[in-house]
């Protein structure tokens, strides 16, 4: 326990930023959230076969996806990157762009320095590009899935006029 206290930090402490989130924005873009928290702990499993990168001291060892990351500073900055840009693509990738630039070079340079986890065999530059990909996969899928069935939902709760 005393080895994951910097993890429990960076699994509780990004929540904070989400009391001035808000309920319906919330629930707008939690699918998208979720499907992309999916998709990035089936990442780690590659990761964990392909030795990517190496999780120093889990909250959960036998699993691949690093919870303190995914569900932490992953989930929330997603949460708001697509509050502050969705529907305007070009600015949600730019902001993308910046994040996982941040995140691939000097946040990784960091983390490792502090023992969070460290690059095995993925590069800083396929990490961010993995990162870019990922990000755009959100959004279409927010796009493309979530938002059609959030518009069908709300047409079918207007009550007709008779």
């Amino acid at each position: 326990m005393k080895q994951k206290w910097k993890m429990y930090i960076l699994l509780i402490l990004p929540w904070i930023s989400l009391f001035k989130f808000g309920k319906s924005s919330f629930i707008r873009y939690l699918p998208t959230i979720v499907f992309s928290d999916l998709m990035i702990a089936l990442i780690s499993e590659l990761s964990r076969e392909l030795k990517w990168w190496k999780v120093k001291n889990p909250i959960f060892p036998k699993l691949a996806t690093d919870v303190s990351f995914v569900f932490g500073p992953f989930t929330i900055l997603n949460l708001w990157i697509f509050k502050l840009t969705y529907k305007r693509f070009w600015l949600y990738l730019l902001t993308n762009l910046f994040a996982d630039y941040l995140f691939a070079y000097p946040l990784t340079t960091i983390a490792e320095k502090i023992g969070v986890y460290k690059m095995v065999r993925m590069s800083r530059k396929q990490l961010f590009f993995l990162s870019v990909v990922v990000a755009i996969i959100n959004y279409l899928y927010q796009f493309f899935m979530v938002e059609p069935l959030r518009k069908e939902k709300t047409v079918l709760k207007v009550p007709h006029n008779k």
